[in-house]
């Protein structure tokens, strides 16, 4: 168990300036720590997946890297900058080179959905996500519109050093709203501190769902699973790199 204490923000208070409402962004995104999050804990399996239908997900300047693999993970975020505590549930396609794409995230917290997809374009939205973290086992149940999406169980094992990073790893995603104005591929690359890392063998269901239809890229077999605590993000932007298309 970890305590923590909330940055001391008083939403009521409209800022009395830009400067004001600067500094209070810059706490929030800038914090002292050099870290968004801190002793966040994912469970996540990296699964063989249909590399066409990756593909399909993927913007069009991103198709020559596609691969056969993806990770999905569940996270419990317990310190933020933001003073929220929150659980996640997301899917990383796995790139060549290293690299990640994410085409499908949800959390339970409304100021964790703004910030992760207006600022670095994760698409989160809105779910269910009952998580239990215990000192062996990890168990997760995932719905949003009344439909399971994802059951995920995971028995821990030994440690393991040097730990493989989690989403500190070369990132491409894609922002912008609906409307005239084009959306835009940004790259960046997480920073994270790997605080614990321990091998997990994971039990895996991907429930069909019309909302959340992630099941039809054909998950296969978990080559991997893992358990991560870490303190994650902060100190950087992504970089803008070409327009793209909706669809």
């Amino acid at each position: 168990m970890y305590q923590y204490t909330a940055p001391m923000l008083n939403p009521s208070r409209k800022p009395r300036s830009r400067l004001e409402l600067a500094r209070r962004l810059w706490r929030l995104t800038q914090p002292a720590s050099g870290f968004l999050f801190e002793n966040a804990e994912f469970l996540s399996a990296e699964v063989e997946v249909d590399p066409r239908r990756a593909r399909a997900l993927l913007p069009l300047a991103l198709w020559p890297l596609a691969t056969d693999r993806a990770t999905l993970f569940v996270a419990h975020f317990p310190q933020t900058s933001f003073g929220s505590v929150y659980n996640e549930c997301g899917l990383f396609l796995h790139l060549r080179g290293d690299a990640l794409h994410c085409p499908w995230i949800l959390v339970d917290d409304d100021v964790a959905l703004i910030t992760g997809r207006e600022l670095l374009g994760y698409p989160k939205k809105l779910g269910t996500i009952e998580l239990s973290f215990g000192q062996d086992q990890v168990s997760g149940r995932v719905c949003r519109r009344g439909a399971r999406i994802v059951e995920i169980q995971g028995a821990l094992g030994a440690a393991v050093h040097p730990p493989p990073p989690v989403e500190g790893r070369p990132t491409f995603n894609v922002k912008g709203g609906v409307g005239l104005l084009p959306q835009t591929l940004v790259a960046f690359r997480p920073k994270e501190q790997i605080v614990e890392a321990r091998r997990a063998k994971i039990e895996l269901h991907v429930s069909p769902a019309e909302h959340d239809p992630i099941h039809e890229l054909g998950f296969g077999r978990v080559r991997e699973g893992w358990y991560h605590r870490l303190h994650l993000g902060g100190r950087s932007l992504p970089l803008p790199l070409m327009p793209v298309s909706p669809a």
